[in-house]
C-alpha cells in the first residue's frame, strides 16, 4: 500500500516535465521523480541520515520544557501554538524576551538536530539550542554557543552549511562570499542527484537517458562523491577548503572530479592537531587508516555503508580481508569489529554528540573516549590556529593559487601568505573577481590598507557590480579617511544592491559622520529592514536618534538590538544613560550593572555609572568607579576630574587635590583641573597655591568655570 502511494504520487510530480522552484541547473529535477521506477530503493533511502538530513519540523520533535544556559544568563522554552513551534528566549530573572517560530530541523536526530527559523528576507537562522539524543535526550546549547557572548538568535546558515544537508536550493546568490538567502520552497534532505548526477535526461526518457551509477566510478572517484559532505578536516577555521570561485557554490557535479568544484585544506603535518577528532570528519580518519592506506583504493564509503539503507555490514567488510578470526586470549572471537577498532568517541566541536572514529586502528585503553568535554572558543573573528594550511586534497594542483589563498583567508598564515598570493595572482592573471577580493582583504588585515584598494579595483575591474568588493572597497575608503569616496562608492553600491544591510549600515556611519543625522537615521533604518537581526544596526541608529535629540526614538533602537543581543554591553550602557536622563533611576541602575556584569572594562559604562551615583548623592558608590575609570585609562582628564570631585564630596580634600594635580600633570591648561586643585587647596587652608591655580581657572575659556573661579577667588581669605 506504501509503495502505491508513493507511485501516485510520482504520477502527480510528473517524470521531470515540471521544472520545479528549486532547480539549480539545468539537468536537476524535482528528485520525488525518481521514485517511479525506483520504488523500494526511495522508500529505504528515506530512513536514512542522509534523506532526513534537513526538513520540516514536525509536532514530535520539539523537545519539552525549559533550559537555563548559567554562562549567558538566559532561559529558552519551546512551545507549539496551532500546530507551528517556537523558541522563546528570556533573561534570568526577566527582561529582553523574544520568540521566533522553528520552521527546519537541520540533522536527522541520529547525533542530533538543530533547530532553524527562516526570516521573512529568506534567511536560516540557527537556534541556539539543540537537541541531542545522548542520555535519553537532552536539550543543550549548540555548537560554539556554551560561552557567555554567544549569538544568540541571529546566527545565519550560510550556503555551505546547507549544502552537506542539503539538496541544491534556489537562492540569491552563487558563491561563499554571498549573503546566504533562499528563495521559493527549499527540498528536505540529500536527494538521488547529489550522487548521481542531474536526472532530466535519464527521467524525461523513461530510464534510457544517461545516469551516473558510482558503482562504475573508480576506488578513489567513488570516495569522492561521498567526500563532498563527509571531508572536513577541521571545523574551526584553517580554512579546510574552498570551492572554487568560478563554480556555483550549489555546484557539485558527482560526474566530474571532486578538485573540479572543491579543494580542500589541513594543519601543517606535526601540528598538535594531528590527531583531532571532529564530528564530520569521517572520510578524513578512513584515510589515515593502514587498511585504507594498504587498499589501492579498494576500501571505501560503501564497502560498509550501503547509501540506500540504514544498514551497515562492518564485519562483512572485514572479512573480506582477514577471514575468520580466530578465538584466542589476543583476539576473542565476536562479530562485533567496529567496537574495538572503529569505537564511539566523543567529538570535539560538538561536545554532546559520539560517533564512529573512522580511523581503523588497534584498540586502545589509555584513554576514556566518551569522558565529557568542556566545549572549546576561538575568539570571535579569530583563528586559534597560527601557521602553515597545507594543500590536502588532491594530493597536487597545477599552480599554487588556491594553496596561497588558503594561507590568507582566515589569516592563519597571513604573512607568508601576501607575498605567496600576490606572486600567485601575478602569474596566474585569473579572470574572477573573488581572487583579488582575497588579496585586499589579507592585506587590509596585515595593516596595509593603502595597498589593497587597487586589488579592490582590480576586481571591480572584472566586474563593476561585484558586492561584495563593491563594500569593502567603500569600508576601506572611509576607515583611510577618503570620506567623499567612501559615500560615492556606497551609494553606488546600495543603488545596485539594495537589499545588502551591510551597505546601509556603513553608509549610515558615513553620513552621522558628516553630520548627517536625517540621511544617517535612514540609512539604519534600511539595513534594519533588509536584516532585522543585525545588532549593529539598531546600535548604530540608537546612536545617531540619541545625538539627534530623540531620545523616545533612541530608547526604541537600543531595546531592539538588546531583543536581538542582550549581551551588548555597550547598548546597556547607552539605554541607562537616556533612563537616568527620564529619572527612571531604578531602571537606569540596572541597565548600568548588567553593562558592567559583561564588561567590566568598559570605560564609558563605569565613568557613566559613577557620574549617576554621583547625582543621587551616593557619593562613596560611585568613588570604586571613578577609580577604575583612571586604572583602566590613566591619561582620562574627565576621569581624574570625576574622581577629584568625589574625593571632594567625601572631604577627602588631600586625595581630591592628588587627582586634580594628575590631570594638571597630564594637560597644565586643563581649567575645570585648575578649578578643583585651586578648591581642594582653600579647602586645606593652602590659600596661597589655591589662589594661584583659582586664578588661571578665572582665565578660563570655559564661561562656566570661568565664573566659578573668580566666585570663589573673591571668598578666599
Amino acid at each position: 500500500m506504501q509503495i502505491l502511494l508513493m507511485l501516485l504520487a510520482v504520477l502527480l510530480v510528473g517524470c521531470g516535465t515540471t521544472e520545479p522552484a528549486n532547480t539549480r541547473a539545468a539537468g536537476y529535477i524535482d528528485s520525488r521523480a525518481c521514485e517511479g521506477c525506483h520504488a523500494q530503493i526511495a522508500l529505504s533511502y528515506r530512513q536514512t541520515g542522509m534523506a532526513r538530513a534537513f526538513h520540516k519540523i514536525d509536532a514530535d520533535e520539539v523537545p519539552g520544557g525549559s533550559f537555563v544556559h548559567q554562562a549567558s544568563g538566559r532561559s529558552y522554552q519551546f512551545s507549539t501554538h496551532e500546530g507551528r513551534a517556537y523558541l522563546k528566549r528570556d533573561e534570568v530573572g526577566g527582561g529582553n524576551p523574544i520568540e521566533k517560530e522553528i520552521h527546519y530541523v537541520l540533522g536527522s536526530g541520529n547525533h542530533a538536530r538543530s533547530f532553524l527559523h527562516r526570516t521573512p528576507q529568506g534567511r536560516l537562522i540557527e537556534m541556539p539550542v539543540n537537541w541531542y539524543p545522548e542520555k535519553g535526550g537532552i536539550v543543550a546549547m549548540s555548537p560554539g554557543y556554551d560561552r557567555p557572548d554567544h549569538m544568540d538568535m541571529r546566527r545565519a546558515i550560510g550556503y555551505q552549511c546547507v549544502f552537506c544537508h542539503n539538496g541544491y536550493p534556489k537562492q540569491a546568490g552563487n558563491s561563499l562570499f554571498d549573503d546566504a538567502v533562499f528563495q521559493g520552497d527549499l527540498p528536505e534532505g540529500i536527494d538521488c542527484q547529489r550522487c548521481h548526477g542531474p536526472g532530466r535526461e535519464h527521467a524525461s526518457t523513461m530510464g534510457r537517458g544517461k545516469i551516473l551509477n558510482p558503482k562504475k566510478l573508480s576506488g578513489e572517484r567513488q570516495m569522492e562523491v561521498c567526500m563532498q559532505c563527509h571531508l572536513e578536516t577541521t571545523s574551526f577555521s584553517l580554512p579546510n577548503s574552498i570551492v572554487r570561485f568560478e563554480q556555483s557554490i550549489f555546484g557539485y557535479d558527482p560526474r566530474e572530479p571532486l578538485e573540479k568544484f572543491i579543494v580542500h585544506f589541513d594543519h601543517a603535518k606535526g601540528s598538535k592537531e594531528a590527531e583531532k577528532f571532529e564530528i564530520a570528519g569521517s572520510a578524513y580518519r578512513l584515510r589515515q587508516s593502514k587498511c585504507f592506506l594498504n587498499s589501492n583504493d579498494k576500501l571505501t564509503c560503501t564497502t560498509c555503508h550501503n547509501p540506500h539503507e540504514k544498514t551497515i555490514s562492518v564485519d562483512a567488510a572485514c572479512a573480506k580481508c582477514h577471514g575468520q578470526m580466530e578465538s584466542s586470549t589476543k583476539h576473542p572471537a565476536k562479530a562485533d569489529c567496529a567496537s574495538c577498532h572503529m569505537p564511539k568517541r566523543r567529538t570535539e566541536d560538538v561536545i554532546h554528540v559520539a560517533v564512529t572514529d573512522h580511523k581503523i586502528q588497534k584498540p586502545s585503553a589509555k584513554q576514556d573516549l566518551m569522558a565529557e568535554r568542556v566545549e572549546r572558543h576561538e575568539q570571535m573573528g579569530g583563528t586559534s590556529y597560527q601557521g602553515e594550511v597545507a594543500l590536502y586534497y588532491p594530493k597536487t594542483l597545477d599552480d599554487d593559487l588556491y594553496p596561497a589563498l588558503a594561507q590568507v583567508m582566515h589569516q592563519s598564515n597571513l604573512k607568508k601568505g601576501i607575498p605567496r598570493l600576490e606572486a600567485a595572482l601575478e602569474k596566474q592573471k585569473p579572470a574572477h573577481p573573488a581572487y583579488y577580493l582575497q588579496m585586499a582583504q589579507a592585506l587590509h588585515a596585515g595593516g596595509e590598507a593603502a595597498r589593497a584598494l587597487p586589488y579592490y579595483e582590480k576586481a571591480l575591474g572584472i566586474d563593476a557590480k561585484y558586492l561584495p568588493a563593491l563594500r569593502s572597497k567603500g569600508i576601506s575608503q572611509f576607515r583611510a579617511g577618503d570620506v567623499s569616496g567612501a559615500k560615492l562608492t556606497l551609494e553606488k553600491t546600495t543603488s545596485l544592491h539594495p537589499q545588502d544591510s551591510l551597505t546601509w549600515l556603513e553608509l549610515a556611519r558615513i553620513y552621522r559622520s558628516e553630520g548627517k543625522s536625517a540621511d544617517a537615521a535612514k540609512a539604519a533604518r534600511k539595513a534594519i529592514e533588509q536584516e532585522p537581526e543585525l545588532v549593529e544596526a539598531h546600535k548604530t541608529l540608537g546612536t545617531i536618534l540619541m545625538e539627534s535629540g530623540d531620545r523616545a526614538g533612541a530608547e526604541e533602537a537600543f531595546r531592539g538590538a538588546l531583543r536581538e543581543q542582550p549581551d551588548e554591553a555597550e547598548v546597556q550602557s547607552n539605554l541607562a544613560n537616556l533612563l537616568a536622563g527620564r529619572g527612571q533611576g531604578a531602571d537606569a541602575e540596572r541597565h548600568f550593572l548588567a553593562a558592567l556584569k559583561m564588561a567590566p572594562g568598559l570605560k564609558a559604562a563605569r565613568f557613566n555609572y559613577a557620574v549617576f551615583l554621583a547625582g543621587q548623592k551616593r557619593f562613596a558608590d560611585a568613588l570604586p568607579h571613578a577609580m577604575e575609570v583612571v586604572k583602566i585609562e590613566p591619561g582620562n582628564l574627565e576621569g581624574r576630574d570625576l574622581l577629584g570631585n568625589l574625593y571632594m564630596a567625601v572631604r577627602n580634600f588631600r586625595e581630591a587635590a592628588r587627582e586634580y594635580g594628575e590631570a594638571l600633570r597630564l594637560n597644565p591648561a586643563y581649567a575645570r583641573g585648575q578649578l578643583g586643585l585651586g578648591t581642594a587647596l582653600g579647602a586645606l587652608n593652602d590659600f596661597a597655591g589655591a589662589r594661584k591655580f583659582l586664578t588661571q581657572a578665572a582665565n578660563s575659556m570655559d564661561p562656566a568655570v570661568k565664573t566659578e573661579a573668580a566666585e570663589l577667588l573673591r571668598s578666599l581669605p
